[in-house]
């Protein structure tokens, strides 16, 4: 494991923390490997958007959050809250790329999501079409 996706797990970890704590939910991973998974990107990358790193472009930037969101809601790490963090991620993350989206729209598609149906590339695709 990278520094990086160590930090990312930190980071993760934290977030849950602050929601369930603030929703009064419990709170911690419930699958570390789970957990793994979402900050290990194919060829040992990692979810270099929430390091404040900027990427070169923005297809780079959909394919890590696509890849985010799709092992965040299909392997569910943390005990609860596992979607509000993916939301609260998504909405840090495209105003910090200073990118336009409908924030209910988003909502939307998050709850609704369904990984049986929909793999990474088409969340990364939703993003592409609603994230300017």
């Amino acid at each position: 494991m990278t520094e990086d996706q160590k930090k990312e797990l930190k980071l993760l970890c934290y977030v849950n923390w602050m929601l369930a704590k603030k929703f009064e939910d419990d709170y911690g991973v419930r699958d570390f490997e789970a957990l793994k998974t979402v900050v290990g990107l194919p060829g040992g990358g990692s979810l270099t958007c929430f390091l404040g790193e900027r990427l070169s472009n923005r297809k780079d930037l959909y394919s890590q959050l696509g890849w985010f969101v799709y092992y965040m809601v299909d392997g569910e790490p943390f005990l609860s809250k596992n979607r509000s963090v993916v939301l609260l991620m998504l909405i840090w993350t495209l105003n910090y790329y200073r990118l336009e989206f409908d924030i209910e729209g988003l909502a939307d598609f998050i709850v609704l999501l369904d990984t049986m149906k929909q793999g990474n590339s088409d969340i990364s695709l939703w993003f592409s079409n609603n994230c300017r």
